[in-house]
């Protein structure tokens, strides 16, 4: 005889059906703990079909302007990120750009841009430990060859990269929608706490080539990134899952807002970094409270003796007024010890991971004399005699 089927009441409780705002949040939030190649993982987490998650992500949320990245423990690779102000001489301006390039390429640079109206330069460098001192000696001695008029370098202790909060983004008019007030209440919580992770783990050149691969684009398959670097297959999963993977060198996936094509087109965009300096512990915690709280954040930094504390920040201009009046109720205690340095967008440049200074063999390199004697030759090249002359004393 055969069994009677048992109709449950869930079967008769119509499923509802989510808006297309409510999928792309799911969606980001997804990409937040899988990161963006993983759709199947996505697929399950969100209840959406496969094909349905591959082209909201590779079409639909690439339009508005959110891109994906990963967020490396440079700590864990015995690499130091600092915080570098530049102010170049007068007589070198136009040939900035290749000078930070060449840093790029050879001098640990990993970030720069150009701050207006002043003209001077903030930068990111990503140093090996053991040649931070060296590294200062050798910008000092582009001070002495006028091609720096000033530097300023804080070595940083902890550094935090942010994602898109979706809950305040909406996916279908493509607009912001912020109830500052709830920020307010959020800022009652628990603080968020300063974790940092110094272990480190034994690399080498083929984890920097598929670190540096994800950089550029985090959406890449390992069979993408062994045909780009020329690795079998098989070698590239090893590494990835037994040096990267197990040994937590992603920290975690960041999902960012960085505008669309009309935004970024009709200079909509305010990009800045906020600098806080002559802090107490506590003023550490409650500022990094309210940044992280901030919906425009894209990284936190602190200084190792935390007293310098370092923020970027990306917004539309639509938000400018609502957000800078947020921070200043909230931060303005701290008026006297805070800089805001409004960038240029448009020159400014972000590199990978310096993988061209690792040697399987020694480890982290420097060619600084080297690159010393580059930039010695090039003055020689192309700056007038007296100059050169006041630059070899």
């Amino acid at each position: 005889m055969r069994a009677k089927s048992i109709m449950r009441i869930d079967d008769l409780t119509p499923q509802r059906i989510i808006s297309y705002d409510e999928e792309m949040k799911l969606i980001v939030e997804a990409i937040k703990k899988y990161g963006p190649r993983n759709i199947s993982a996505i697929s399950r987490a969100t209840g959406l079909p496969i094909e349905t998650v591959r082209y909201r992500i590779r079409n639909q949320l690439r339009e508005m302007g959110i891109r994906f990245h990963l967020s490396i423990n440079y700590l864990k690779l015995g690499l130091v990120r600092s915080w570098l102000f530049l102010d170049f001489s007068v007589h070198v301006m136009k040939s900035v750009p290749e000078i930070l390039d060449l840093l790029a390429k050879r001098g640990y640079l990993t970030y720069y841009a150009r701050v207006i109206p002043h003209g001077y330069y903030i930068a990111i460098p990503t140093i090996p430990y053991s040649a931070l001192e060296k590294y200062k000696r050798f910008l000092d001695e582009l001070v002495s060859m006028d091609i720096l008029k000033e530097y300023r370098m804080t070595d940083l202790q902890y550094l935090k990269h942010l994602s898109l909060r979706p809950e305040f983004y909406d996916f279908t008019t493509r607009t912001w929608n912020i109830p500052w007030s709830k920020l307010d209440y959020e800022m009652k919580k628990e603080p968020v706490q300063i974790q940092m992770d110094y272990s480190r783990v034994p690399i080498d050149k083929i984890d920097l080539l598929i670190l540096k691969e994800f950089q550029i684009n985090a959406s890449q398959s390992l069979t993408s990134i062994a045909k780009k670097i020329n690795v079998p297959e098989k070698q590239v999963r090893y590494h990835y899952k037994k040096h990267i993977e197990e040994g937590k060198i992603i920290e975690n996936y960041v999902v960012r807002w960085q505008a669309d094509k009309y935004q970024l087109t009709n200079k909509y965009i305010i990009s800045c970094f906020i600098e806080f300096t002559d802090l107490a512990k506590n003023d550490v915690t409650y500022i990094n409270n309210v940044l992280e709280r901030f919906p425009f954040t894209w990284m936190i930094s602190v200084s190792v003796d935390r007293s310098k504390l370092v923020s970027q920040i990306f917004m539309p201009a639509t938000q400018y007024y609502d957000a800078l009046t947020f921070l200043s109720d909230k931060l303005y205690m701290f008026k006297e010890r805070f800089k805001m340095h409004i960038i240029d967008y448009q020159k400014a440049e972000a590199y990978t991971i310096p993988y061209e200074s690792y040697n399987d063999n020694v480890g982290w390199f420097t060619d600084l004399d080297e690159l010393t004697k580059v930039f010695r030759e090039r003055i020689k090249a192309r700056f007038p005699s007296h100059v050169i002359d006041y630059v070899e004393k």
